[in-house]
């Protein structure tokens, strides 16, 4: 019984010792690395921002346009808008705008209500408004399209905008204008600083963006015609923050 003891003594005193090995060295090992990285010496870097743009030529119109009916009668105002809203689509395809490039954005319907002191409020009436999304893909159609509605009853006019079907090329220059401006920069502060600008360590970028140009919200109840339409050209812009070594 002493001797297996003994036997098992010994078993747990050597693995006393290992253990006390390993801790020591993982310890060595940490207290190395922390040295070591402490050594090292700190990165220098410089972050600086540009903005890039693009000019695009707008190759589509979307439109707003519409009716918007007031009548004694819901019954009347509801039928009074789709008979004129018929004949705005009628004239509107004329034109040759693809039926699936018109869609329905606006349908309201508004009691007509008159308030006076002292007394419950009064319904005089009904207004109905339809508002359709047209796309026109002719560029050279945008005036025709406009006066074909307006002239065929259309008496709502929210608003003319310009774009382009595929951004993608114009937001790529955008990209490396905005990359381009950005190093310049940087060339310019690390020269100031009397340093060279290195590697790129990351660049990252903003939201890009497509303002488009539109003409204000009108009502044309006695206007026949919406006159020219000039698209202009449409401004793409983008903002990059990239981040460089600086240099001896």
């Amino acid at each position: 019984m002493l001797k297996r003891f003994v036997q098992v003594g010994g078993v747990l005193g050597i693995s006393v010792i290992v253990l006390v090995a390993v801790i020591g060295l993982a310890a060595r090992t940490e207290s190395a690395n922390a040295q070591a990285q402490s050594e090292q010496p700190t990165r220098r870097t410089i972050a600086v921002s540009g903005t890039g743009r693009a000019s695009a030529t707008p190759d589509e119109a979307t439109i707003n346009i519409g009716v918007q009916i007031n009548a004694p009668t819901l019954a009347e105002a509801t039928k009074q808008a789709s008979d004129a809203m018929t004949k705005v689509l009628a004239a509107i395809k004329a034109q040759g705008v693809n039926e699936k490039d018109i869609q329905t954005s606006s349908y309201n319907v508004n009691p007509i209500t008159n308030y006076r002191e002292g007394e419950p409020p009064l319904v005089t009436g009904y207004q109905v408004m339809n508002i359709v999304t047209v796309k026109v893909k002719n560029m050279d159609n945008v005036g025709k399209v406009l006066d074909a509605g307006m002239g065929a009853g259309a008496n709502y006019l929210g608003g003319v905008f310009f774009g382009v079907a595929d951004p993608t090329k114009y937001q790529d220059e955008a990209r490396t204008d905005a990359v381009k401006k950005a190093t310049a920069v940087a060339q310019a502060l690390a020269q100031a600083a009397g340093v060279k600008v290195g590697r790129v360590v990351s660049v990252n970028e903003g939201a890009v963006s497509s303002p488009l140009p539109a003409d204000g919200r009108v009502f044309a109840q006695d206007s026949a015609s919406a006159g020219p339409v000039e698209p202009g050209s449409l401004e793409i812009s983008t903002n990059v923050v990239m981040i460089f070594e600086m240099t001896e």
